[in-house]
Protein backbone atom coordinates (compact mmCIF):
# COMPACT_ATOMS: atom_id res chain seq x y z
CA UNK A 1 0.00 0.00 0.00
CA UNK A 2 1.20 3.07 -0.97
CA UNK A 3 0.84 6.22 1.28
CA UNK A 4 0.70 9.91 -0.01
CA UNK A 5 3.99 11.89 1.11
CA UNK A 6 3.32 14.90 3.28
CA UNK A 7 1.18 17.28 1.83
CA UNK A 8 0.81 21.19 2.63
CA UNK A 9 -2.67 22.31 2.71
CA UNK A 10 -4.52 25.54 3.32
CA UNK A 11 -7.18 25.38 6.42
CA UNK A 12 -11.16 25.46 4.86
CA UNK A 13 -11.73 27.55 7.87
CA UNK A 14 -9.37 29.93 8.80
CA UNK A 15 -6.98 29.62 5.49
CA UNK A 16 -4.22 28.88 7.12
CA UNK A 17 -0.96 26.63 5.26
CA UNK A 18 0.32 24.05 7.14
CA UNK A 19 1.91 20.87 6.17
CA UNK A 20 -0.03 17.11 6.72
CA UNK A 21 2.16 14.03 7.23
CA UNK A 22 0.75 11.03 6.77
CA UNK A 23 1.15 7.94 9.31
CA UNK A 24 0.58 4.21 9.08
CA UNK A 25 -0.40 1.98 11.46
CA UNK A 26 -0.14 -1.66 11.78
CA UNK A 27 -2.99 -3.32 13.91
CA UNK A 28 -4.01 -6.99 13.27
CA UNK A 29 -2.90 -7.19 10.06
CA UNK A 30 -4.66 -4.06 8.88
CA UNK A 31 -2.94 -1.03 7.82
CA UNK A 32 -4.79 2.85 8.59
CA UNK A 33 -3.15 5.91 7.60
CA UNK A 34 -3.22 8.45 10.09
CA UNK A 35 -3.33 11.97 9.00
CA UNK A 36 -0.67 14.61 11.68
CA UNK A 37 -2.18 17.03 13.04
CA UNK A 38 -5.66 15.26 12.71
CA UNK A 39 -6.67 19.07 12.77
CA UNK A 40 -5.53 22.36 11.64
CA UNK A 41 -2.99 24.25 14.52
CA UNK A 42 -4.41 27.22 13.77
CA UNK A 43 -7.72 27.32 14.46
CA UNK A 44 -8.64 23.31 15.24
CA UNK A 45 -10.74 22.98 12.61
CA UNK A 46 -11.06 19.37 11.76
CA UNK A 47 -8.83 17.47 8.72
CA UNK A 48 -12.21 16.90 5.64
CA UNK A 49 -10.95 15.53 2.67
CA UNK A 50 -13.81 15.63 0.28
CA UNK A 51 -13.67 15.13 -3.46
CA UNK A 52 -13.82 17.66 -6.31
CA UNK A 53 -17.70 18.74 -6.10
CA UNK A 54 -18.52 17.72 -10.01
CA UNK A 55 -21.30 16.46 -12.01
CA UNK A 56 -20.74 12.54 -10.87
CA UNK A 57 -21.44 13.93 -7.21
CA UNK A 58 -24.55 16.28 -7.99
CA UNK A 59 -25.88 13.02 -10.01
CA UNK A 60 -24.91 11.41 -6.65
CA UNK A 61 -26.82 13.87 -4.45
CA UNK A 62 -30.04 13.42 -6.68
CA UNK A 63 -29.91 9.43 -6.40
CA UNK A 64 -29.85 9.26 -2.71
CA UNK A 65 -32.59 12.12 -2.53
CA UNK A 66 -34.86 9.62 -4.42
CA UNK A 67 -33.86 6.87 -2.85
CA UNK A 68 -31.78 4.58 -5.19
CA UNK A 69 -30.86 1.41 -3.17
CA UNK A 70 -27.04 1.96 -3.19
CA UNK A 71 -26.97 5.43 -2.36
CA UNK A 72 -29.31 5.53 0.42
CA UNK A 73 -27.17 2.48 1.80
CA UNK A 74 -24.28 4.28 1.59
CA UNK A 75 -25.46 7.82 2.43
CA UNK A 76 -28.87 7.65 4.52
CA UNK A 77 -30.52 11.13 3.63
CA UNK A 78 -29.33 13.85 1.24
CA UNK A 79 -28.76 15.96 4.03
CA UNK A 80 -25.94 13.08 5.19
CA UNK A 81 -24.88 13.44 1.80
CA UNK A 82 -24.14 17.30 1.89
CA UNK A 83 -22.78 17.00 5.53
CA UNK A 84 -20.06 13.92 3.93
CA UNK A 85 -19.42 15.97 0.79
CA UNK A 86 -19.15 19.45 1.58
CA UNK A 87 -17.08 21.62 4.58
CA UNK A 88 -18.33 24.78 3.85
CA UNK A 89 -21.88 26.68 2.90
CA UNK A 90 -20.24 27.79 -0.13
CA UNK A 91 -19.54 24.24 -0.93
CA UNK A 92 -22.78 23.34 -0.24
CA UNK A 93 -23.97 26.04 -2.67
CA UNK A 94 -21.66 24.84 -5.67
CA UNK A 95 -22.82 21.44 -5.30
CA UNK A 96 -26.79 22.53 -5.03
CA UNK A 97 -25.76 25.02 -8.19
CA UNK A 98 -24.50 21.67 -10.07
CA UNK A 99 -27.41 19.54 -8.66
CA UNK A 100 -29.97 22.00 -10.12
CA UNK A 101 -27.81 22.54 -13.51
CA UNK A 102 -28.00 18.78 -13.99
CA UNK A 103 -30.02 17.59 -17.54
CA UNK A 104 -32.13 14.53 -16.46
CA UNK A 105 -32.80 14.21 -20.33
CA UNK A 106 -28.73 13.97 -21.39
CA UNK A 107 -28.62 11.70 -17.86
CA UNK A 108 -31.38 9.52 -19.08
CA UNK A 109 -30.41 9.05 -22.85
CA UNK A 110 -26.73 8.55 -21.82
CA UNK A 111 -27.76 5.59 -19.70
CA UNK A 112 -30.29 4.42 -22.14
CA UNK A 113 -27.30 4.38 -24.68
CA UNK A 114 -25.36 2.33 -22.38
CA UNK A 115 -27.50 0.00 -21.79
CA UNK A 116 -27.93 -0.85 -25.00
CA UNK A 117 -24.44 -1.61 -25.35
CA UNK A 118 -24.78 -3.89 -22.46
CA UNK A 119 -26.60 -5.44 -19.26
CA UNK A 120 -25.78 -4.08 -16.25
CA UNK A 121 -28.32 -4.57 -13.31
CA UNK A 122 -26.91 -1.28 -11.56
CA UNK A 123 -27.21 1.14 -14.32
CA UNK A 124 -30.54 -0.51 -14.85
CA UNK A 125 -31.86 0.71 -11.63
CA UNK A 126 -29.93 3.91 -11.39
CA UNK A 127 -32.47 4.78 -14.89
CA UNK A 128 -35.34 3.75 -13.09
CA UNK A 129 -34.64 6.43 -10.51
CA UNK A 130 -33.66 9.29 -13.07
CA UNK A 131 -36.58 8.86 -14.75
CA UNK A 132 -38.52 9.01 -11.73
CA UNK A 133 -35.99 11.84 -10.90
CA UNK A 134 -37.21 13.43 -14.26
CA UNK A 135 -40.80 13.47 -13.77
CA UNK A 136 -40.71 14.55 -9.78
CA UNK A 137 -38.34 17.59 -11.46
CA UNK A 138 -41.25 19.03 -13.77
CA UNK A 139 -43.18 21.22 -10.97
CA UNK A 140 -40.16 22.06 -9.20
CA UNK A 141 -40.41 20.83 -5.82
CA UNK A 142 -37.29 18.22 -6.06
CA UNK A 143 -35.25 21.35 -6.06
CA UNK A 144 -37.03 22.53 -2.81
CA UNK A 145 -36.31 19.15 -0.85
CA UNK A 146 -32.94 19.46 -1.44
CA UNK A 147 -32.86 23.18 -0.37
CA UNK A 148 -34.37 21.92 2.53
CA UNK A 149 -32.01 19.29 3.39
CA UNK A 150 -28.81 21.65 2.60
CA UNK A 151 -30.30 24.49 5.34
CA UNK A 152 -29.28 21.93 8.56
CA UNK A 153 -26.31 21.25 6.80
CA UNK A 154 -25.49 25.21 6.02
CA UNK A 155 -26.18 25.94 9.68
CA UNK A 156 -23.77 23.37 10.73
CA UNK A 157 -21.30 24.41 8.65
CA UNK A 158 -21.60 28.05 9.89
CA UNK A 159 -21.62 27.31 13.61
CA UNK A 160 -18.64 24.61 12.84
CA UNK A 161 -16.51 27.80 10.87
CA UNK A 162 -17.66 30.70 13.81
CA UNK A 163 -16.73 27.98 16.07
CA UNK A 164 -13.10 27.71 14.56
CA UNK A 165 -12.49 31.25 13.80
CA UNK A 166 -13.19 32.09 17.32
CA UNK A 167 -10.27 29.60 18.31
CA UNK A 168 -8.16 31.05 15.36
CA UNK A 169 -8.57 34.88 16.82
CA UNK A 170 -7.82 33.69 20.43
CA UNK A 171 -5.00 31.98 19.31
CA UNK A 172 -3.74 35.02 16.86
CA UNK A 173 -4.19 37.64 19.58
CA UNK A 174 -2.18 36.07 21.92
Amino acid sequence: MRVAPSVSITCYVCGSTFTVHNRVELEGGERTVLQEPPACPFCDAPLRNVPRLDVGVAKSLWLTEAGAPEEKKEYGTAARFLERFTRTEAEVDTLLSLARELDFDAWEQANLARLKRGRDAGLKTETRFVTKLKEAARDGALFERLQHAAAPVKDAHRALRDRHLAVFEARRSR
